[in-house]
């Protein structure tokens, strides 16, 4: 029996079949022995993202009770504080301004970290959606290729890669959004904050010489300062419900992932 290879069929329209035939073969062998390792990036990914979504929640978490607790504390500062005015009593002024600058400075030197924290989570945000493109291009890419030599059920498959990964660059570019948002609004607190700060203690003297115009004004900053405070309580609610639904979607795109190993090829 005569054998024949790739190497002895030279010329004809069987060679070329068979030469076609073989180099389609060695094409999916090398898809096949990729497709693992490119699982098992996409799932080391949607894993990392998992465990980031989970630890911001926790953070989320805390920043929320401590707002709140800090919130109470200036409110009950700011109480403290009538009540001295109301009797008179100038040494338990003086003490508890002391307090309320001193929870100021402590609010805005944390409002610098949250701002520092919103930069790291938007440029986080904008490396997913940069990823999901690149993942939405290979999508493209696997369907022309379907749809020049694939079968109905590679072609199916390759719209429906595209498909979910669409959906999740849809979903990346609104968490970009949002955390490009709450960057911005950090930014504005935190400058407001600050310039506050500067005007308090610019009236310091004719606070301390019991000047009505700048007790007003004194009071009018301090009740803008808590109004900021509970704004930054309300955004850090805000992060904690967008972290949690992006923990949702990541759930749902590792289980995608899965449900795609899990299909016979």
């Amino acid at each position: 029996m005569k054998r024949f290879t790739l190497w002895k069929i030279r010329d004809g329209r069987l060679g070329a079949r068979l030469a076609s035939s073989a180099a389609m073969i060695a094409a999916a062998f090398a898809l096949a022995a990729l497709a693992p390792g490119a699982e098992a990036a996409c799932a080391g990914q949607n894993a990392r993202e998992t465990r980031t979504d989970r630890a911001e929640i926790g953070k989320d978490r805390a920043q929320l009770r401590n707002d709140v607790r800090d919130v109470r504390r200036f409110e009950r500062l700011l109480l403290r504080l009538d009540g001295a005015q109301r009797a008179g009593d100038k040494a338990a002024e003086e003490q508890i301004r002391k307090r309320i600058h001193g929870y100021l400075r402590g609010e805005t030197a944390e409002a610098h970290r949250d701002l520092a924290a919103d930069r790291r989570e938007s440029a986080r945000s904008r490396q997913e959606v940069r990823s999901e493109r690149r993942e939405v291009a290979g999508d493209k890419r696997e369907l022309d290729r379907a749809r020049e030599n694939g079968t109905d059920a590679e072609k199916m498959d390759a719209r429906r890669d595209l498909a979910h990964d669409r959906s999740d660059l849809r979903d990346d570019r609104r968490d970009k959004r949002d955390d490009r948002r709450d960057s911005a609004a950090s930014r504005q607190r935190l400058d407001r904050q600050r310039e506050i700060l500067v005007e308090l203690r610019k009236l310091e003297p004719d606070v301390d010489s019991g000047n009505s115009g700048a007790l007003a004004r004194e009071r009018s900053l301090l009740e803008e300062f808590l109004r900021i405070s509970r704004e930054d309580a309300a955004a850090t609610g805000r992060e904690l419900r967008e972290d949690r639904r992006e923990l949702r979607e990541d759930r749902r795109e590792r289980r995608d992932d899965r449900q795609e190993s899990a299909e016979p090829r």
